[in-house]
């Protein structure tokens, strides 16, 4: 088997082609936090949905056969899914052009360096979880060098630890990501809140007060709550276009 030193060491050590840096894709939190990955992934994969429903013809059949009708509906937000690697098992940010070459045929009873990867992934996981300022998990802007690949909010998220130590410490992961756009370019906003602050909501075509407080408090039986707010009586009569108070849940 042959290797090419240049490329081990140019990898090993953080570079790029010709020596460069090679630039790390970073997530940067609401609040200016930033989750640096060890490992550029090799793929990401944006998905986009828009919505239309097929008005029912007046006629089927023969040559007067109605021309089917396509009626636009909604733009989902975008959606990024992504996988990072994560593996601590060689401080390898600190090798030298002899010790990364070493590491790949390491000598026997060679001790290796190594430390929890969970003080990485858990850096991506506190993504998910509510900030106490915002009352929500957090906006996020990832990031390849100068471009800014995806704006979103972290809604998924399978840790897979695939390596440990003797005493059971893990040192290499695989995260699974999935990202669900805000912002004007992804089909959502910006403008974000929880359930403990009051907001506003636009009727859609089918929805309910049930569906509603569903999306909202991710509870249903709430739906009293906005009916309350907005003065219905019958909560049926729900037309599209009506602009909601959604209140903020009483503790």
């Amino acid at each position: 088997m042959s290797i090419n030193k240049a490329r081990v060491a140019s990898d090993l050590q953080g570079l790029g082609a010709g020596g460069s840096a090679l630039q790390r894709l970073t997530i940067e939190r609401e609040g200016g936090d930033k989750v640096e990955t060890l490992f550029n992934p090799s793929e990401i994969s944006v998905s986009a949905f828009a919505a239309w429903e097929q008005a029912e013809p007046a006629s089927y059949g023969g040559a007067n056969a109605a021309t089917v009708e396509l009626e636009f509906r909604s733009v989902q937000a975008q959606t990024l899914s992504i996988e990072l690697f994560f593996d601590t098992y060689e401080s390898r940010a600190a090798m030298t052009f002899k010790d990364s070459v070493t590491a790949l045929l390491p000598a026997a009873g060679q001790q290796r360096q190594a430390t929890n990867v969970t003080h990485y992934t858990g850096q991506v996981a506190q993504l998910a979880e509510v900030d106490q300022k915002l009352h929500r998990p957090p906006v996020c802007d990832l990031r390849w060098g100068a471009f800014n690949i995806f704006t979103g909010v972290l809604t998924s998220l399978d840790q897979r630890f695939t390596l440990f130590m003797e005493d059971g410490t893990p040192v290499r992961a695989t995260l699974s990501c999935s990202f669900l756009g805000v912002g004007p370019e992804s089909g959502g906003k910006r403008e974000l809140h929880s359930s403990d602050v009051t907001k506003t909501r636009q009727v859609r075509r089918n929805d309910t007060l049930h569906g509603l407080a569903a999306e909202e408090y991710r509870d249903p039986a709430l739906w009293r709550e906005i009916a309350r707010a907005n003065g219905i009586v019958n909560p049926r009569d729900l037309k599209p276009g009506t602009v909601l108070t959604i209140p903020k849940l009483q503790p």
